[in-house]
């Protein structure tokens, strides 16, 4: 039986470490991050910038009952030029994704496997912050993302009926028996 990296290392009662990715996409291109030290090559091939412990992901959970939990991600001690992304044009990161991944470790912290997705928005608002203390300056950067499931309790612009369909396209006979549909079938009839 074929299993996969992670689960024959624990099967074989070896040590498994794990660890969350970002996957920012803004518009000039994508930014990867992850909570630990230095850079990271998954196995696919992409790079992940370490963090160093100094990021926080906030949100990340199961929806119940439909609800759409807002992602909130938090990176202190961030560069320039990440910082100088979030006081841009709105263009560069809103309705843009932003992906967390899982990722798997052995023992020296070697990628077992590919990242998996687990939570998946478009950046709202991204904030920046800095604050100094005798040793310099540290710059904060807030992101606020929402799941594609965040809308879902607004209201339509319309409905498909007969007479929203007029006041689009006059004429246009498509929802003309729309109200037809609506009626109650019982089956079997007796």
């Amino acid at each position: 039986m074929d299993f996969s990296q992670t689960i024959e290392a624990q099967i074989q009662s070896r040590v498994v470490r794990k660890s969350r990715l970002l996957e920012l996409l803004f518009a000039s291109g994508r930014i990867g991050l992850w909570n630990g030290f230095g850079k990271l090559r998954t196995q696919d091939g992409k790079m992940w910038l370490g963090v160093g412990g100094a990021g926080r992901i906030n949100g990340v959970s199961q929806s119940i009952k439909g609800s759409a939990p807002e992602l909130k991600f938090t990176l202190s001690g961030v560069d320039e030029t990440f910082a100088a992304k979030a006081k841009s044009e709105a263009a560069e990161y809103y309705d843009r994704a932003a992906i967390v991944y899982d990722q798997f470790f052995d023992e020296q912290w070697q990628p077992l496997d590919l990242p998996y997705a687990t939570s998946f928005g478009l950046m709202r608002k991204l904030t920046s912050a800095r604050s100094s203390d005798d040793t310099g300056f540290t710059r904060t950067v807030s992101i606020s993302a929402e799941t594609p499931f965040a809308g879902k309790k607004r209201a339509r612009f319309s409905y498909m009926t007969d007479r929203d369909q007029q006041l689009r396209h006059p004429g246009d006979l498509f929802a003309s028996d729309v109200a037809g549909i609506e009626r109650p079938y019982t089956f079997p009839d007796y």
